[in-house]
């Protein structure tokens, strides 16, 4: 039976970044290493507040129908040198294609962003992605009112004018528009608690630290002090108190790794909890240090987000690169925290074609079995995706697919949540 297929045209963009479309070429992804045509039942709208890339020295790749194999074009109809085009998806949208391309040998490494291919049909922009979380915290136009986000930081400002990490969270609402830091000054869901400049791991795609001579620069500067126990413990508990279903998680893409500071953490949560019992207090952390977690569990922790690029120890290692840890201290770190009871969640970073090849789906069943965590959040891995499997020594296996991986964990673990954001743990009282 010949496949039908509907009106979908290669995206590029020419020299200036402006992007196209390439009428009668069939457009391609990308799954690990592997070619693939185009499904359009599974493509969506491109989701608002998306934004899309031109791959610079990377050509696009297409499906040839004659040959039934992949090419790749240079130049658009007028014989301009052309460049791959990218989306990157809003929040709460999990890709599950890759762009397809091929680099030029002086393409430079990709800076750290999730890539995601883009076609167009219909005269619009599709990708490949489905939503993998419904809470209203995921739409971008709940973050574009600058004059109220100006109101709170001048109201919190004033309140706290000695307290560091408000300045920190201001900085971050403002230069980096961090959704977290906006929502502290609003005065609504999660709040970001950064705290710890120092790390243990030197992750290959860290957000906030790369060195000087490194491939692609950070996405945003570290925190550069230890904020006292005291400026910690006002954040949270104002926070806490004054929003509905709050949330104020520790571990953020601005800092190191915050079980470095787990004393100083553990008395900042009990200063809170001598006062209020209401809202989530939430540790995202690479669980280096189990006696630590343990620590901020007996000071009154609710949750814990532990960070994993794969359940496999090789490519654990290879992407976190660990500083005086081993990757059985960060299974220790899950074991403490199911056995105490809190909420635990792992931070999944997913790409398309290594997350959901065979070999990693299996790694993943039974991790899952030997630890029934709360949730698996499931956030597009942003990173070059060459740079990447070199760094890691991608073995690729058969993929799935990532819309069937998502299908056979709802099946396989229905008691375990899917999604992206840290949910509310404990209600206001």
């Amino acid at each position: 039976m010949k496949r039908r297929i509907k009106d979908i045209r290669l995206a590029y963009a020419d020299g200036s970044g402006a992007v196209w479309d390439f009428p009668g070429i069939e457009p391609a992804f990308r799954t690990g290493n592997r070619f693939v045509r185009v499904d359009p039942d599974e493509l969506i709208e491109l989701p608002y507040g998306s934004v899309l890339f031109s791959l610079p020295k990377r050509h696009p790749v297409f499906y040839n129908p004659r040959n039934n194999d992949f090419n790749h074009i240079e130049v658009s109809p007028d014989g301009d040198e052309i460049a791959a085009v990218s989306a990157f998806p809003a929040s709460a949208y999990l890709r599950t294609y890759l762009p397809a391309f091929i680099r030029r040998d002086d393409a430079p490494v990709l800076p750290l962003w999730a890539y995601t291919g883009v076609i167009v049909m219909d005269g619009g922009f599709r990708i490949p992605a489905l939503r993998i979380d419904d809470d209203v915290r995921s739409d971008p136009a709940l973050h574009e009112n600058d004059a109220e986000l100006e109101k709170g930081i001048a109201t919190l400002t004033d309140a706290y004018p000695e307290n560091g990490l408000v300045k920190q969270l201001e900085k971050c609402s403002t230069v980096y528009r961090c959704l977290c830091a906006r929502n502290f000054f609003r005065g609504r869901f999660e709040a970001p608690i950064p705290t710890t400049p120092a790390c243990n791991a030197a992750c290959a795609g860290c957000l906030s630290f790369q060195k000087s001579d490194a491939s692609f620069a950070a996405s945003q500067d570290r925190l550069d002090f230890n904020p006292s126990v005291r400026e910690i413990s006002a954040v949270i508990l104002h926070h806490l108190t004054t929003a509905d279903n709050a949330v104020a998680s520790f571990g953020q893409g601005c800092e190191g790794e915050p079980l470095l500071r787990a004393r100083d953490l553990a008395a900042a949560i009990s200063l809170v909890r001598e006062t209020t019992d209401s809202g989530t207090i939430n540790l995202n952390t690479n669980g280096s240090l189990p006696e630590g977690i343990k620590a901020l569990i007996r000071a009154g922790l609710d949750s814990v987000r532990i960070s994993l690029n794969s359940p496999t120890r090789e490519y654990y290692d290879r992407y976190y690169r660990p500083l005086g840890y081993r990757f059985d201290d960060v299974l220790h770190s899950i074991d403490a925290a199911l056995s105490a009871g809190i909420f635990v969640s792992i931070n999944l970073f997913f790409l398309p074609g290594f997350t959901d090849m065979e070999t990693e789906v299996e790694e993943l069943v039974r991790f899952l079995q030997r630890f029934p965590v709360s949730m698996i959040q499931t956030r597009n891995l942003n990173i070059d995706p060459d740079f990447y499997f070199d760094r890691i020594g991608f073995r690729e296996s058969e993929p799935i697919g990532v819309l069937n991986l998502v299908k056979l964990l709802k099946k396989e673990f229905p008691a375990m949540r899917l999604g992206y954001y840290n949910p509310p743990v404990k209600e206001k009282k």
